[in-house]
């Protein structure tokens, strides 16, 4: 979907007004344009002009080098302020884009004194509590008037420890995919297929349900398997799947960490079935290639496929398909469909989960309100715009929706429901203990080598060794 890459300037005109106090304020040690000259005065030279760089380092999969690009977006926007106001200044941005996870990278960079001045990733414990970044209270409470078309739900993923850390980058939902094409073939008439998200979201269809339309599907040798689910962990399904039964993750109260150990033995239980009893799911998902998993998907040799609103996107960008390649979105429409993650028995919710990028100025930045200005730039409603509809993600801005840009992706006004239903992963530094013990537990389960209660009381006893205090456990 093509789109200007240039920022139109009246686009963001409240913003203008509004920045025109620290263009101002940003110009004082700096040469400003002299008053006009008399008719026989003698002209003053032009000043110099001082180049602040500013590097951004973002990551995530192909669709989302928006991370990066939209800095560069913002930055052109306040260079064409500060040579409106004839101040002498100019941002240059360099930009890196990792595929995974840069944290090491990161850290090494700290240590040498070259960190960025902006990251765009999750992780805000730990950023927080090892100094790698600055609060942002002070600028969020000066520059109020334009933020205040975030979401508020959204400034819950930026507050730790009472201060405010970050800007809201992008956000998403995790839907359940699945191939309107094998249904067809299933018998299913298309009025039934359409009907299947609305289904889900009333709780009419249970993933239990699911399990037995997938088991069909390979009866009849349509697909050859009938659910996956990402490689690693994720909040998609063990996260969402575990609240369904009624778990907490976060203590409200302490901000202790919390393993409610019924609901993730029904959790575990549920997944041994799919992978054991059902053989519904490969015991073998775990440590999966994501190329092999969108190829498989899109294929069309899977039926179900817990993914995010993103991959919508990616796989219009990524040639995964054997014949089309990039696919075009026509074809999505046609062959794939999407709901929310169905309540896994009678009488729970479907939900999704959340888990927003995070735009942050870091602790070695040279000039932080001019970072923060570009991450504020960057999140807003047009720019917004274009990451939300490139990526597949959903805006940070409740004015985004109301954007030209935004507002001709269909794909985006039929997924936007499922925010009034979906969750968070918590915030606590020792959150990826937690994670590395469960998905351990996931692992084994779903290869059979453990039953779903020793695993479980494998990862209590690790999260006990690996938590202490900080882990609360209930029955």
């Amino acid at each position: 979907m093509a789109h200007s890459a240039q920022i139109k300037l009246s686009t963001v005109l409240p913003v203008i007004l509004l920045i025109v106090g620290i263009i101002i304020g940003f110009a004082v040690g700096f040469a400003v344009r002299p008053p006009a000259p008399t008719p026989t005065a003698t002209p003053s030279p032009s000043p110099t002009v001082k180049v602040i760089k500013i590097t951004v380092w973002a990551s995530g999969s192909p669709v989302d080098i928006t991370r990066v690009d939209n800095i560069e977006r913002a930055a052109s926007i306040l260079n064409r302020m500060f040579e409106a106001a004839g101040v002498p200044v100019k941002i240059e941005v360099e930009k890196q884009f990792f595929r995974g996870d840069y944290m090491e990278k990161l850290t090494a960079a700290f240590a040498a004194g070259e960190a960025p001045d902006i990251i765009a990733m999750k992780n805000l414990p730990v950023l927080a509590d090892g100094g790698y970044i600055i609060a942002l209270d002070g600028y969020v409470e000066k520059y109020k008037d334009l933020l205040n078309d975030v979401y508020p739900v959204l400034w819950n993923a930026v507050k730790y420890k009472g201060k405010i850390w970050a800007l809201p980058q992008d956000t998403e939902a995790r839907p359940l995919y699945f191939r309107k094409d094998v249904l067809r073939q299933l018998g299913w008439s298309e009025e039934e297929i359409e009907a299947l998200p609305e289904k889900i979201e009333n709780g009419e269809v249970t993933l239990l349900d699911l399990i037995e339309v997938a088991k069909e599907a390979m009866d009849k040798g349509l697909v050859q398997w009938g659910f996956y689910h990402r490689p690693n962990f994720g909040g998609t399904p063990f996260v969402i799947l575990y609240y369904q039964y009624g778990g907490i993750l976060q203590d409200p109260e302490t901000g202790k960490l919390v393993l409610d150990k019924s609901a993730m033995l029904k959790m575990l239980e549920l997944l041994y079935r799919m992978a054991q009893v059902d053989k519904v799911l490969p015991p073998t998902m775990i440590g999966t290639s994501w190329r092999q998993i969108h190829a498989d998907f899109v294929n069309g040799r899977v039926l179900f496929w817990f993914g995010g609103t993103w991959h919508w996107a990616e796989w219009q960008r990524v040639a995964y398909h054997e014949e089309l390649g990039e696919l075009p979105e026509e074809y999505e429409w046609e062959n794939i469909g999407f709901a929310l993650v169905p309540a896994p028995e009678p009488g729970l919710k479907p939900m999704t989960l959340s888990s927003p990028y995070l735009y942050y100025v870091t602790a070695q930045a040279e000039e932080p309100e001019i970072a923060f200005l570009l991450i504020e730039l960057a999140t807003s409603a047009p720019i917004d715009a274009i990451h939300s509809v490139d990526s597949g993600h959903l805006p940070v801005r409740s004015t985004t929706v109301e954007q030209p840009y935004y507002k001709q992706s269909k794909f985006h006004r039929e997924v936007a429901y499922m925010l009034e239903y979906t969750s968070f992963e918590p915030l606590h530094p020792k959150w990826g203990a937690y994670k590395d013990a469960w998905i351990t537990a996931i692992t084994k389960v779903e290869k059979g080598e453990v039953t779903p209660e020793e695993a479980l009381d494998e990862m209590v006893e690790t999260l006990k060794a690996e938590l202490g205090d900080e882990l609360i456990i209930r029955d």
